[in-house]
C-alpha cells in the first residue's frame, strides 16, 4: 500500500494576498495571476492593442512604425509572428532590428531565411542582427549564405557569423569555416574553433591540431576544447602538450578534453597535475610561467579538473593515481573532487562495459559506439577491486576513510566485507565507515552498525543511529533494531537529540514491538518528543490490539491543543488507520464544527484508501461506507468537501468510483475539479474514464487540466483523439497536461504511440514553456523521439529553463551520440547553473523511478515584502507546477483547502516550479 507523503511548498514568486484571490472568481484567477508576477512575466494587453500595432507598422510615419515595432515582444506569438514576418522589409533600419529581436525572442520558425539579404547590407548593425536571427532559427540556406560574410570587415560580424554556424551545425559549413581559422582577429579564431568543435566533424580535427600551439591563450583555450568535443584520438599527443600551456584556463580545457578522449595514454601527464600540491601550481611551480590566477582560474581549478579527466578514463593506472590522492584528501567534508573522481570511474566502467548475453543488443551497440567515437578502450570497473584492495591493506586513515565512502557511493555491495572488516580493524574510521554503511544500503550491514550504537563516543552514536534509520524500511519490517534502541531510549544519560533520532528509528523498524515501546510516550511532555512519537507511531501500520491501541493514541492526539500536534496526528493516522476508524472521522468532519477539519480530511482520506475489495473480493461494508461519504458530500462545508471527495477517490471497489462519476455532471466547479483529480483512482471502473472525457470539456481550466491529467494515468487508446487537440488548448494548464497525458498514454498503449509523439513532436513550436517541456518529458516517459536536432536545438538554445531540462533528459535517454555531444557542450555552456549540471550528470541514461507513492501537497504562497513563507497557510485555489520524478509536470490549481493530490507519483525527488500563469 502506498503512503501519502505531504509536501509544503512556497512557490518564490510575488502573488496578490490571499483576501483578495478568496474574492476572485475562478475564471480571474489567471488574470489575477498575470497582475501579480514578477516584472518579465507577460503584461496584459486590452484586445485592441494588436490591431493598433500592425496598424502603426504599416504607418508612413518612421517613428510610429519604431515605436510599433518595440510592442511587437508584447504579443501573443500567433499575432507577433505575422506582424514580423511583413515588417522585415521595412525601410527603416531601426524597425527592421526591433524586429529582429522579436523574431529571437519568439524563436520564429524559419526567419533565417527572411534575413538572408541583410548579410549584403551596408549597415553593420543590420548584418549582426541577420548573424543573430540565423543562429536563433537557422535553415540550410541562411546558413550557407553565412560563409561569405565570414570575410566581412567588422571582425564583429565575422564573430557572429562564426558563433551562428556553430550553432546550426550543419556539415556544410565546415569547410567555410577551415578557411578562416587563420583570420587576423583571435576573437574571431576563437569562435571558428569553438564552432568547429560545436559540429564535431572530422575533417576539423587536424587543422585544430595544428591551432593549440597560437599565440594566443583564448585560441589555445578554444581549440583544445573544440578537439575534446571532436572526440578524436588523433588530438591526443596535442593536448597532452598543451598541459604545460603557460595559462591555467588552457590546462584546464586541456584535460578536460583528454578527460572526454577517455585516453589512457594522458594518464601519467595528467596524474603530474595530481601530484603537486593543491597551492603549488601557481608561481614557479610545476609549470614554467603559470601564474597564480589566470583569467579567473586557479591551479586549484587545474588539480580538479585533473581529477575529473582521470574519474572518466577510469583506467587501472586512473584509479592507483586517485587513490594515492586519498591520503592528502580530507573525509569529513561533504562533498570531494578526489572521490566524486573514483565514483565517476566505477559508474563510467559500469555503463561502458559490454551488455550481458540476452540483454539485447541496443545498450551494447549505444556503449559500443560511444567508445569508437572517444577512441577509447572499454575499460573493466577498475575502481570497486581496487578500493576493496586498499582497505584490506594497511592504508592510512584518510585513504581507508575515503575508500570507503566511495564504496558505499557506488553502492557496490561486493564491498560490504571488506568495508565491515577495515572497521572492526580500526583502518576505516567508525564515523566514516557508517556514514559508508548507510550510503551502500544494504540491509546485511544493520547488525554491524547496531553494534556501534552504544559507542562511548557521541558522534559515533549519532552516526550509527543515522545508519540504521537508513538501513530499516518500514515496509519490510525488521525488529533487530528494537531491543538496542529501547534500551538506549531508557537511559538517562541519553541526551535528548539521541532520544528523539532513537525514536524515529524505532518507526522506521516496522515491528509491533517497537510500537509497543512508543505508545507510552504518545503523551510525553517534551513537544519535539512527542512530535516524534506520533510520526513514528505513522510509518506502519500494526495489526490487532496493537493497532487499535495506536489508532486511539492518534485519534486523541487530533483534539490536543497544539495545532503542530494535530497535523503530524492526522498525517500518522492517514498513513496507519484502518477503515474501522474511518466512520468516526467521516462523524468529526461533518459534525464537529469545533474540529480541526483541515487535520480530519488528511487522515480519513488516508484511511478510506484501505477501504475496498482486497484482492478482487467484493467488501459490502466498504461500498457502505463509500456511499455514506458521498451522502455527506452534498451537506459538509467547504472545508470538508474536498477531502471527502479525495477520500473516495482512494477508495478501491466500484461503488467509490461509481459516486464520483455520479457527481461529475451536476456539481459545482470546485467540487467538479476536484472529482475530475479523485477520479484518477479508479482506473477500474467502467464510468470513471467516461466522466473524465466529459469533464475535459468543462468550460473551466481548472477541471478540464485535473480531468486531461487524470486521463493520462487511467485512459486507454479510446481516449487519443480527445487528448490530441488539447495540446492546442488556450489555457496553459491544460496543453501542457495534455502533451503529460500522451506520453504517459503512449508508453501504456504502443498502438497509440505514432499519432501520440506526432502530436508531442509538434508541440515544440509551442510558444508556452511548460507546453514544450511536457512535450519533451511525454516523448522520454514513452521512450519515443522526434527529429533528434529538434531537441537539441531546443537543448540549445530555448530561453527556457524547464524546457532545456526536459531536452537534457529526453537527450539522455535516447540522443545517441549526437545527444551526447549536445550534453557536454550544454553542461560547459549553458549559463544556467541548474541547467548546466543536468547536462553534466544526465549522459548515463537514468533509470526509471522505481515504485510510486501517492503525495499530497500544499501550496504555500511567499510573500516577497514579509519574506518568510512559515507563517504563511496554503492557499486555496492556488496555481501550482508539480514537477514529478520522471521529468512530467503537472499543472492547475489547488483546491479549497490548497492541497492538490497526486495519485501514484514515481518514487523519487519532487518539486514544484513557478505556476504556469506567472511564465512568458
Amino acid at each position: 500500500m502506498t503512503r501519502p507523503r505531504p509536501v509544503y511548498y512556497a512557490p518564490l514568486v510575488r502573488r496578490s494576498s490571499p483576501p483578495l484571490r478568496r474574492r476572485l472568481p475562478s475564471l480571474l484567477l489567471a488574470v489575477a495571476a498575470a497582475l501579480a508576477a514578477p516584472e518579465d512575466a507577460a503584461a496584459f494587453l486590452w484586445p485592441n492593442v494588436p490591431e493598433q500595432i500592425g496598424r502603426a507598422l504599416a504607418s508612413g510615419d518612421v517613428s510610429e512604425r519604431r515605436l510599433a515595432a518595440t510592442r511587437v515582444g508584447e504579443l501573443a506569438p500567433e499575432t507577433a509572428l505575422g506582424l514580423i514576418q511583413k515588417g522585415m522589409s521595412d525601410p527603416d533600419v531601426e524597425v527592421r532590428l526591433h524586429l529582429a529581436r522579436a523574431a529571437v525572442s519568439f524563436r520564429m520558425p524559419r526567419a533565417g531565411d527572411l534575413v538572408v539579404e541583410w548579410l549584403g547590407e551596408g549597415d553593420a548593425r543590420l548584418r549582426l542582427a541577420a548573424c543573430d536571427v540565423i543562429r536563433a532559427a537557422p535553415t540550410d540556406r541562411s546558413v550557407v549564405a553565412l560563409g561569405r560574410v565570414l570575410g566581412d570587415p567588422d571582425p564583429h560580424v565575422r564573430i557572429a557569423a562564426a558563433a551562428a554556424m556553430g550553432a546550426a551545425g550543419l556539415p556544410d559549413a565546415v569547410s567555410p569555416l577551415l578557411g578562416h581559422l587563420d583570420d587576423g582577429a583571435p576573437e574571431v579564431r576563437a569562435e571558428v574553433a569553438r564552432a568547429l568543435g560545436r559540429i564535431g566533424d572530422a575533417r576539423a580535427v587536424v587543422p585544430l591540431i595544428g591551432k593549440v600551439q597560437d599565440a594566443v591563450p583564448e585560441v589555445r583555450r578554444a581549440t583544445a576544447r573544440a578537439l575534446g568535443e571532436l572526440g578524436d584520438a588523433r588530438a591526443v599527443s596535442a593536448l597532452i602538450l598543451a598541459l604545460q600551456d603557460q595559462a591555467q584556463d588552457v590546462r584546464v580545457e586541456a584535460v578536460t578534453a583528454l578527460g572526454r578522449l577517455r585516453s589512457d595514454e594522458a594518464t601519467p601527464a595528467i596524474a603530474e597535475l595530481v601530484a603537486a600540491s593543491p597551492g603549488g601550481l601557481g608561481g614557479s611551480g610545476a609549470f614554467p610561467g603559470a601564474r597564480a590566477a589566470d583569467g579567473g582560474t586557479s591551479s586549484n581549478d587545474v588539480r580538479e579538473a585533473a581529477f575529473r579527466a582521470l574519474g572518466r578514463i577510469g583506467s587501472d593506472a586512473a584509479v592507483r593515481v586517485l587513490l594515492a590522492a586519498l591520503a592528502k584528501d580530507d573525509p569529513a567534508a561533504p562533498r570531494s573532487a578526489v572521490r566524486d573522481a573514483l565514483v565517476s570511474a566505477g559508474r563510467a566502467a559500469a555503463a561502458l562495459a559490454p551488455a550481458p548475453a540476452g540483454a539485447g543488443g541496443a545498450a551494447g551497440a549505444s556503449a559500443a559506439g560511444a567508445g569508437a567515437a572517444t577512441g577509447a578502450t572499454v575499460q573493466k570497473n577498475a575502481a570497486v577491486p581496487a578500493l576493496i584492495a586498499a582497505l584490506a591493506a594497511a592504508p592510512s586513515a584518510n585513504t581507508a576513510a575515503g575508500a570507503a565512502l566511495v564504496l558505499g557511493e557506488l553502492k557496490a555491495r561486493e564491498g560490504l566485507p571488506a568495508l565491515v572488516r577495515g572497521m572492526q580493524r580500526g583502518v576505516v574510521p567508525l564515523r566514516h565507515g557508517l556514514r559508508a554503511l548507510s550510503a551502500l544500503g544494504d540491509p546485511a550491514a544493520l547488525p554491524s552498525v547496531l553494534e556501534l550504537l552504544g559507542d562511548a563516543d557521541p558522534s559515533v552514536r549519532r552516526e550509527a543511529i543515522r545508519a540504521a534509520t537508513a538501513l530499516l524500511d518500514p515496509a519490510r519490517p525488521d525488529g533487530r533494531a528494537v531491543d538496542p534502541a529501547r534500551a538506549l531510549l531508557n537511559d538517562p544519560a541519553t541526551p535528548p537529540d539521541e532520544k528523539l533520532a532513537l525514536v524515529r528509528l524505532l518507526g522506521r523498524t516496522g515491528s509491533p514491538r517497537a510500537q509497543e515501546v512508543l505508545l507510552p510516550l504518545a503523551k510525553a511532555r517534551s513537544g519535539p518528543l512527542r512530535l516524534a512519537v506520533i510520526e513514528a507511531l505513522g510509518a506502519a501500520r500494526a495489526a490487532g490490539k496493537l493497532g487499535a491501541a495506536v489508532d486511539a493514541a492518534l485519534l486523541e492526539a487530533l483534539d490536543d491543543e497544539s495545532g503542530d500536534v494535530r497535523l503530524r496526528a492526522a498525517v500518522a493516522l492517514s498513513r496507519v488507520a484502518g477503515p474501522g476508524i474511518a466512520r468516526d472521522l467521516l462523524k468529526r468532519l461533518t459534525v464537529a464544527a469545533e474540529q480541526d477539519r483541515g487535520a480530519l480530511g488528511i487522515a480519513l482520506s488516508g484511511a478510506l484508501s484501505r477501504a475496498g475489495d482486497a484482492g478482487g473480493a467484493k467488501d459490502s461494508a466498504a461500498d457502505d461506507l463509500a456511499r455514506d461519504v458521498a451522502a455527506a458530500v452534498a451537506s459538509a462545508p467547504d472545508a470538508a468537501r474536498d477531502a471527502l471527495l479525495e477520500g473516495l477517490g482512494r477508495m478501491r471497489g466500484q461503488a467509490a468510483g461509481a459516486a464520483l462519476a455520479r457527481m461529475a455532471s451536476a456539481a459545482p466547479i470546485d467540487d467538479r475539479r476536484k472529482i475530475a483529480e479523485a477520479l484518477a483512482g479508479h482506473a477500474g471502473h467502467p464510468g470513471a474514464a467516461a466522466a473524465l472525457r466529459k469533464l475535459a470539456g468543462d468550460p473551466d481550466p481548472g477541471v478540464r487540466a485535473n480531468a486531461v491529467w487524470s486521463l493520462g494515468a487511467i485512459g486507454d487508446k479510446d481516449a487519443l483523439p480527445l487528448l490530441l487537440p488539447l495540446v492546442k488548448d488556450p489555457d496553459a494548464a491544460v496543453a501542457g497536461n495534455a502533451a503529460g497525458a500522451l506520453g504517459r498514454l503512449a508508453g501504456r498503449a504502443p498502438a497509440s504511440a505514432p499519432r501520440a509523439a506526432a502530436a508531442l513532436c509538434a508541440a515544440f513550436s509551442d510558444a508556452r514553456p511548460y507546453v514544450r517541456a511536457n512535450a519533451l518529458a511525454g516523448l522520454t516517459v514513452s521512450g519515443a523521439r522526434c527529429d533528434g536536432a529538434a531537441a537539441r536545438d531546443l537543448l540549445a538554445r530555448d530561453p527556457a529553463e524547464a524546457v532545456r531540462l526536459a531536452a537534457a533528459d529526453h537527450l539522455a535517454q535516447v540522443g545517441g551520440e549526437d545527444g551526447r555531444r549536445a550534453l557536454a557542450r550544454c553542461a560547459s555552456e549553458d549559463r544556467n547553473a541548474t541547467v548546466a549540471a543536468r547536462c553534466a550528470h544526465a549522459a548515463p541514461p537514468r533509470a526509471p523511478p522505481s515504485g510510486a507513492e501517492d503525495v499530497v501537497v500544499f501550496v504555500v504562497p511567499f510573500d516577497a515584502g514579509r519574506g518568510d513563507a512559515g507563517r504563511d497557510a496554503p492557499v486555496p485555489r492556488a496555481p501550482f507546477a508539480l514537477v514529478r520524478a520522471d521529468g512530467l509536470m503537472r499543472l492547475g490549481v489547488a483546491d479549497r483547502r490548497g492541497e492538490l493530490f497526486e495519485r501514484a507519483a514515481p518514487r523519487g525527488p519532487l518539486r514544484l516550479a513557478v505556476p504556469a500563469p506567472l511564465v512568458k
